[in-house]
């Protein structure tokens, strides 16, 4: 092959590499408003009373699977909550598109407030759901924005199933300067997503 055919699929390569390089770079100007792709509206019925310490124990069974860790941050802010006459509500499932923080997830949806989850119960009643509910099963975090009575501050409760098929749940401050959350998460927040959902309202 001659240098000059050489030379000109050199720059055929280039331009087209520089196209695709655009085009990259567009997708990512507009990616903020493609951070969460829609998965669930979930309806939680009424609660009457919930008691924090009672639900969450470690050893417990909460939806067939063991309650095996609890984290400190969750235990100070979390565990002495009660809650009364908690309203039957819906949450919107949210997947992760990509990894990413605190302050970008608040944007997305509206503000803290858009995102905020009221009411522990209603975490407590999505793990119960297990297999039948909205949240991830696997090793992949569930996480909602939840206000401690504490401190008043947003805290994200997390929660996941570990490598031995057993619940592990805990709290991280936000907006955190160190920690985002990786591609994939399922982040459950109050405000419905927009579009067709993946699964039908679920009533517990």
């Amino acid at each position: 092959m001659g240098r000059k055919m050489l030379k000109e699929l050199g720059a055929r390569r280039a331009a087209l590499g520089f196209c695709c390089l655009m085009l990259f770079v567009a997708n990512a100007a507009g990616s903020e408003f493609r951070l969460l792709e829609p998965h669930s509206q979930t309806r939680v019925g009424r609660i009457d009373t919930f008691v924090a310490a009672d639900a969450f124990k470690v050893g417990t069974r909460i939806g067939g699977r063991t309650l095996s860790a609890i984290g400190l941050n969750f235990t100070q802010h979390f565990l002495g909550v009660v809650e009364m006459d908690v309203p039957a509500a819906s949450l919107a499932g949210w997947s992760l598109r990509y990894t990413t923080g605190d302050r970008s997830l608040f944007k997305v949806l509206g503000g803290e407030q858009e995102a905020v989850v009221p009411f522990l119960a209603y975490i407590y009643r999505i793990m119960e759901m297990a297999e039948e509910g909205p949240g991830h099963i696997d090793w992949r975090s569930n996480f909602a924005y939840v206000r401690s009575p504490v401190d008043q501050r947003l805290w994200a409760v997390h929660w996941s199933v570990n490598y031995a098929n057993e619940w592990t749940i805990g709290a991280v401050t936000v907006p955190h300067p160190d920690l985002d959350w990786r591609a994939g998460s399922r982040l459950f927040s109050r405000r419905t997503p927009p579009g067709e959902l993946s699964r039908a309202d679920r009533v517990p």
